[in-house]
């Protein structure tokens, strides 16, 4: 089986360095957001050219990725598990507009420029205590240097994440049927969960595997990275019967 990962908007691929140092096999990372998918076909292209078609797969995703994951393995007769990392089952036309979530991811490129990369470490780190060095090195290989302009700002085409929203929309990947798919879904409990989020989650088709982790936010999978490859791991091979994949 081969594994491929895609990750949420504004990811690379060092986002995954410790869970995939966790996870016992080999798994590729895909990145949908250096190019402008406009369509449904643009998406399950770009997939065919980055995997390979022959193998038995198993895509883990997270967040946004999660919505273009389902999609593509409702597509892919050769997807046979899919793994959703707080992602693949919101509507979210129920959450905000779509004209407003535009402006805001518009409004939050332009916000995030620094002087320098040391500034933009400690900006996306916050208050965060004694930060691995592969969680410094995925934020600072999410920024880039305009030579224009003479600040770092998210390497990110506005374009190529305009694309990608209007396309999530289009796909409403939270209705997308996973026949003969086995599916499994993680994500964080939160003591108070907003109205949307709850029912989302009881709307879960029943077949798919839920695993809610408490006192973790939204990135868990950076945050447990052992705890989370540790799940899925389990979770295949209750599927498979067997613990060689």
């Amino acid at each position: 089986m081969k594994f491929y990962f895609i990750g949420g908007l504004g990811s690379n691929e060092n986002h995954i360095s410790e869970f995939a140092h966790y996870f016992p096999y080999p798994i590729t990372y895909l990145d949908p957001y250096k190019l402008k998918l406009e369509s449904p076909q643009d998406l399950v292209d770009w997939f065919e050219a980055h995997t390979d078609s022959n193998e038995k797969t198993c895509i883990i995703a997270y967040s946004l990725g999660g919505d273009l994951a389902r999609y593509l393995a409702s597509n892919m007769p050769q997807t046979t598990h899919l793994v959703l990392l707080d992602g693949g089952y919101l509507d979210m036309d129920q959450i905000l507009p779509l004209e407003q979530e535009i402006e805001e991811a518009l409004a939050y490129l332009k916000q995030q420029v620094f002087p320098s990369l040391e500034e933009a470490v400690a900006s996306e780190l916050g208050d965060t205590d004694n930060p691995s060095p592969a969680t410094i090195k995925a934020i600072q290989s999410s920024y880039r240097w305009n030579p224009e302009l003479h600040h770092y700002e998210l390497n990110l085409d506005p374009q190529a994440v305009l694309s990608l929203l209007r396309l999530r929309r289009e796909l409403r990947s939270f209705q997308a049927p996973l026949t003969d798919i086995k599916v499994m879904f993680i994500g964080p409990k939160y003591e108070e969960e907003p109205e949307w989020r709850a029912r989302a989650l009881e709307n879960l088709d029943p077949s798919i595997k839920k695993v809610l982790l408490k006192d973790l936010g939204h990135d868990f999978y950076t945050a447990v990275p052992e705890l989370v490859s540790k799940e899925i791991i389990t979770w295949i091979q209750i599927c498979s019967k067997i613990t060689h994949i």
